[in-house]
């Protein structure tokens, strides 16, 4: 499946779960943005899987 052209907003994206679905459809080709609670977990996971931190 590709998601190329597709965004995606996770919430909880920092970590665990919500951090897993985030980096499979980054890989599938989505643009995904992440959210959370703590900004300096979103930008380390954010600059590891190619993810946009909001």
């Amino acid at each position: 499946m590709t998601l190329t052209g597709k965004h995606a907003l996770i919430t909880g994206g920092g970590t665990g779960i919500g951090l897993a679905i985030a980096t499979a459809l980054r890989e599938a080709g989505a643009d995904v943005t992440v959210t959370g609670r703590r900004a300096d977990v979103l930008q380390a996971a954010a600059e590891k899987h190619g993810l946009h931190a909001l």
